[in-house]
């Protein structure tokens, strides 16, 4: 696959990223309520991973399906737009209630879920893709 910055487009990155969140946060809601995920039990990170996971691999997909190029930059700008959005929030809301945050994460953990997130991404992209190139040249 040919990848090149020319052929980026910044508004599916966008929508992607946004479409990737809204599957990632619906699925932790549904496995929330169907009690799979519970506040600080052993399983919770692995049902958070599995979420964004699927919900970043149907994002890039699509993005992918879209945009018909440059899946991996697509993929990397959907984790970039992670980077800027945490970075942007912590910039203008910070923490609330007088510095007291509810749920913390490690840096270890944030970093791998934002790689997880980026290669998913990635790999839905490369999926799209490919998909749309084989049903662009059956017709």
């Amino acid at each position: 696959m040919y990848e090149s910055v020319r052929s980026i487009r910044p508004g599916w990155i966008g929508l992607g990223w946004f479409i990737g969140v809204a599957i990632s946060s619906l699925l932790v809601f549904v496995l929330t309520v169907l009690g799979l995920i519970r506040v600080d039990a052993p399983t919770e990170g692995m049902g958070v991973a599995l979420s964004i996971l699927v919900g970043f691999v149907i994002a890039g997909f699509v993005t992918g399906m879209r945009v018909v190029a440059a899946p991996v930059l697509h993929g990397l700008g959907m984790g970039l737009l992670s980077v800027v959005v945490w970075l942007g929030l912590n910039l203008l809301v910070g923490e609330s209630a007088d510095g007291v945050a509810g749920n913390t994460i490690s840096a270890m953990g944030a970093a791998s879920l934002l790689l997880l997130q980026t290669v998913s991404a990635v790999v839905g992209a490369r999926a799209g893709v490919r998909f749309a190139r084989r049903a662009l040249s059956a017709v």
